[in-house]
């Protein structure tokens, strides 16, 4: 990768490089050197496994209750058709969907869609997103930190802008993750098709392009973070540590605070969230967290799709304007 830049002593000037230029160069630089890299393909490698596995415990379990569930109405006396068990099944995932912490219970236009996915593809699509920071971290950490200590850096701030640096690096992690969080939401899709036979082609494909565009959307966050992490030190082994740290603060910090209520907040005097939950301020610190609003990603209606991604893509650049402000004042 070679930078040209205007030279003195009645050299013929040359065409200054524009930052679109130096960001795309650095972005071909990284990209290239991630696909040769082990790690991407053990990482990939990984994936697969991960869902491998979890889409056969999944799918064994919801088996057995589908079997169950026949028992039940056999034994009642009602005909255990198909139809009947499978809408008993949509209404047990959209009691247990309304309870989990960032889902509107009041939006029956997101519940509604999210019973229409196969309890399979459902599961494992939440376990993915539970998994895809530390994967983040696993990829990214030594993004700056790995050529700081070296100095290898050196050779790159000297020719570019270190926020076109950044930028294309940055880009370069985003590039890499499309690509495999693309195969594990079109491998969800087949699965979702396996796993009903009612579940069609056309609601297949769209179904992946939705999981898909929620996968990459969630993972901007993160990929962000990894990016801050690995300017604020000199050490890949530090920067691995201190990501990690970050990824437990903030969700230690989206689990207690769902121990309170939003001040002014109503609830039913003999459910559990009266037991167990207080009205406080803190609950107000909810919407620090990113995953207040991942249940915005996965709504079939655009607008509040969009709006849940305007947030995600607004922390992705909190993360990299702090990268920025690190290493402008960072001697390398």
């Amino acid at each position: 990768m070679s930078f040209v830049h205007a030279s003195g002593g009645g050299s013929a000037k040359q065409p200054r490089v524009t930052d679109l230029e130096e960001i795309g160069a650095i972005w071909r630089g990284e990209t290239t050197r991630a696909a040769r890299s082990g790690r991407v393909v053990v990482l990939l490698v990984l994936v697969l496994m991960f869902l491998a596995l979890t889409l056969g415990v999944v799918a064994f379990v919801a088996k057995q209750a589908s079997s169950s569930i026949e028992d039940q109405t056999r034994a009642s006396g009602v005909d255990p058709s198909a139809s009947v068990v499978k809408e008993q099944i949509d209404q047990g995932k959209k009691a247990t969907l309304s309870k989990l912490p960032g889902v509107p219970t009041d939006d029956d236009e997101l519940l509604d869609s999210l019973v229409s996915l196969p309890i399979v593809a459902l599961v494992v699509f939440l376990l993915t997103v539970a998994f895809i920071p530390l994967f983040v971290t696993l990829i990214g950490f030594d993004q700056v930190s790995g050529e700081i200590g070296p100095k290898s850096i050196r050779f790159f701030v000297v020719r570019v802008k270190r926020s076109n640096l950044l930028l294309g690096k940055f880009a370069s992690l985003v590039t890499v993750f499309a690509v495999l969080l693309f195969v594990s939401a079109l491998l969800l899709g087949i699965m979702a098709k396996v796993a009903d036979s009612d579940f069609g082609y056309g609601a297949m494909a769209l179904w992946t392009l939705r999981l898909f565009a929620a996968f990459l959307v969630y993972s901007l966050t993160f990929i962000g973070l990894t990016l801050f992490s690995s300017c604020l030190t000199r050490s890949a082994g530090l920067s691995l540590v201190l990501n990690v740290m970050l990824l437990f603060a903030m969700a230690g910090l989206w689990i207690v605070n769902w121990r309170y209520r939003l001040p002014g907040v109503e609830v039913d005097p003999q459910s559990l969230s009266a037991l167990f939950t207080d009205e406080s301020p803190f609950a107000y610190t909810r919407y620090l967290t990113i995953w207040t609003y991942g249940a915005g990603l996965l709504h079939p209606n655009l607008g509040k799709f969009a709006v849940a991604a305007l947030v995600h893509l607004g922390f992705a650049l909190v993360f990299v304007g702090a990268s920025q402000l690190v290493m402008k004042r960072r001697d390398v």
